[in-house]
């Protein structure tokens, strides 16, 4: 969806700004945001969208943001240099696709097996790139990108459209999508890692390129892989948590007004609380849908659960070997640190309540977000 601001609204707003004498409401913005995703994920109806919406309303509509889903402007391995190069003021990332550049803040998406639980991980990520980890944030920061929010995924499965996988030797020669630290369990476990983006699921699957895919259950219907999937293996493997919706180019953002950077600011914990209430509730809601549809969903046996908990068990020290071989200074204490505000973040979601949230659970969650993280943010 495109937010535009009426003409006639946009002069008045020069108006009313000029004899304000604030001439920085003066010309009303158009940011443009690129996204790989299709246009009907939840990041842009969920996350995206209110986000916008909210934010112009707060600016006067001086700002307003002109969404490009699909890869239509920019791919997700092309984003953050599209970002960069000035193509696009925002846009999806998603480190995984560019390690190279975001060595840093790759390091803690590498550790993917640590997740468990999706609003664990949303805190402890944002808590890590935003606060904690100075040179999570540089890696961003050079190439012209100021993170702003993130959400972690909940977790991922095994979803084949052959035969069912119950046992870790039936992965064997097997072809399945999975990038970073999935793809490495895929490999532990005997099967052939694919690494294509998430937009590009789909097409793998059906023309064979991929017999399985590794991710949340919500993509089944997002990228409608129910339509191919015949069988989801019914043990989570862990989350991919480095997707950053909501940042901006660094030279588009000291071009913004005080009051704009507020209502920016103002809105990201409530959009990140959006984003992760709703991957839980569509993964519930889906995977009822998904039986429906005659997905089968299949018991693994107790070698399959222990295979990847032998891959969770010894997988730091490969990422930390992997982030020193793409230049990383001192992996160690960045693990170390992401390792304990993933504990935090358990003990935070522990305390707000265990299962199913409502919506005071919500509200409280969103509290702890602003609370220990968006309150805390210094401004570049």
């Amino acid at each position: 969806m495109e937010y535009r601001i009426r003409s006639a609204l946009i002069a008045l707003t020069g108006v009313v700004a000029f004899a304000a004498g604030a001439p920085e409401s003066a010309t009303a913005r158009e940011l443009v945001y690129s996204s790989s995703v299709p246009a009907k994920h939840p990041v842009h109806a969920t996350g995206l969208e209110p986000f916008f919406k909210r934010v112009e309303e707060a600016t006067g509509g001086s700002l307003t943001f002109k969404l490009f889903p699909g890869g239509t402007l920019a791919s997700g391995k092309t984003t953050l240099n599209a970002i960069s190069n000035g193509t696009a003021d925002m846009g999806l990332l998603a480190d995984v696709y560019t390690p190279g550049d975001l060595s840093t803040s790759a390091l803690t998406s590498d550790l993917a097996v640590l997740g468990k639980d999706a609003r664990v991980m949303t805190g402890a990520v944002n808590q890590t790139l935003l606060i904690d980890c100075e040179p999570c944030k540089q890696d961003y920061l050079k190439h012209k990108v100021l993170p702003l929010a993130s959400y972690s995924l909940t977790p991922y499965y095994l979803m084949c459209t052959g035969t069912p996988i119950s046992k870790p030797e039936e992965m064997a020669g097997k072809k399945i999508r999975g990038t970073g630290a999935m793809g490495q369990l895929a490999a532990a476990m005997g099967g052939m890692p694919v690494n294509v983006t998430s937009a590009e699921i789909y097409e793998a699957l059906q023309r064979g390129q991929a017999d399985c895919a590794l991710g949340p259950v919500p993509w089944l219907k997002s990228y409608t892989l129910w339509d191919l999937v015949k069988s989801v293996t019914d043990r989570p493997v862990g989350t991919y948590h480095g997707t950053n919706f909501i940042n901006i180019r660094t030279d588009t953002w000291k071009k913004l007004s005080a009051k704009e950077k507020k209502a920016v600011r103002e809105n990201l914990a409530r959009a990140t609380r959006e984003m992760a209430e709703v991957y839980e509730k569509d993964d519930a809601e889906i995977r009822k849908e998904s039986t429906a549809k005659g997905v089968q969903w299949v018991k693994p046996d107790a070698a399959f659960g222990a295979a990847v908990e032998n891959f969770r068990e010894n997988d730091t020290k490969r990422v930390i070997e992997l982030a020193a071989s793409r230049g990383v200074k001192n992996p160690e204490p960045i693990v170390d640190l992401f390792t304990k505000n993933v504990e935090k973040w358990t003990a935070i979601v522990a305390e707000i309540g265990d299962g199913t949230w409502g919506p005071e659970q919500w509200d409280k969650y969103q509290a702890a977000l602003q609370r220990e993280v968006f309150d805390k943010v210094q401004d570049k």
